[in-house]
């Protein structure tokens, strides 16, 4: 057995955000990193404070949220991971653990985060808190149009309940797509901000039923007025699907191999909005 040595570990972990009041700890509230925080000590005896990738909001679920913590143990990465998820509940699981890379930080490390927000076209009890039901279905041809006024990197606070900047961030994809369920928006950014994913949705539905002509959301954009954009969207529609690392990590992809994308693709932008020393700090898309 190996001697017990500070490392820094990274795990990919999912969770079913329902019953949680978000990702971040909270003293007098159950959280998803208080639960992993409480199982690393069951296993270890250690108290340490781990850091997300995204903080997500009360209600939201996560596909491939990363967490990164430094810890002392004599335990390698895989029976750690098994032991963890012995301790925590079956509303959370660990899917991938390994030593990070000196300097690894699962939030400023990342290079991007790809949320999904699922549209049923139906109630059911078994997507009941997992996607949203709209009054009226959307049609997916002016959402799309409205989406590609976002593309780039733009100062984002018109959507957004955010009260203090940095506002810029940098969107890659944007598009919302077919689904067994109904329709799934994907966006993917080097950061977001609080509810901007939400409000997007608000007021995507709000182009598909008429409501808007697709150029508003380039309005609300460069008018950089919350109050124009449409409604907060329910929050338990919303998924952190993934999480980009350069090297790639991990290396098959990830729960979701599918979702893996060329860096090519991620060319450094021309200009900039984004503040340099926060660029890559997400503040939880909720």
């Amino acid at each position: 057995m190996s001697e017990s040595v500070a490392r820094t570990f990274r795990a990919v972990v999912s969770y079913d955000g329902t019953r949680f009041s978000g990702w971040q700890f909270q003293p007098r509230a159950v959280t998803v990193q208080g639960e992993i925080e409480r199982a690393i000590h069951a296993v270890t005896a250690a108290t340490v404070r781990i850091e997300g990738a995204g903080r997500t909001d009360q209600g939201v679920h996560a596909l491939g949220q990363v967490a990164s913590f430094t810890l002392s143990t004599r335990l390698e990465p895989e029976r750690l991971r098994l032991a963890l998820n012995f301790h925590l509940p079956p509303d959370v699981r660990v899917h991938r653990l390994d030593h990070a890379p000196d300097g690894f930080s699962a939030r400023f490390s990342a290079r991007w985060r790809l949320y999904w927000y699922l549209l049923a076209r139906e109630q059911s009890p078994f997507s009941r808190d997992r996607a949203h039901t709209p009054r009226r279905w959307p049609a997916i041809a002016p959402m799309n149009e409205a989406l590609n006024f976002l593309l780039g990197e733009w100062d984002f606070r018109g959507f957004t309940t955010q009260p203090e900047g940095p506002y810029g961030c940098w969107l890659t994809e944007a598009r919302w797509e077919e689904h067994p369920l109904g329709l799934r928006l994907r966006l993917r950014a080097n950061r977001f901000l609080y509810h901007m994913v939400r409000i997007i949705v608000g007021t995507s539905l709000e182009i598909g039923i008429g409501k808007r002509p697709p150029p508003a959301m380039g309005e609300i954009l460069l008018g950089r007025n919350r109050s124009a954009a449409g409604p907060l969207a329910p929050a338990g529609a919303l998924y952190l699907a993934a999480v980009g690392y350069l090297p790639t990590w991990p290396e098959d992809g990830g729960p979701f191999e599918s979702e893996a994308v060329p860096w090519a693709a991620l060319r450094e932008p021309t200009w900039r909005t984004v503040d340099p020393e926060a660029e890559s700090v997400d503040q939880g898309a909720r």
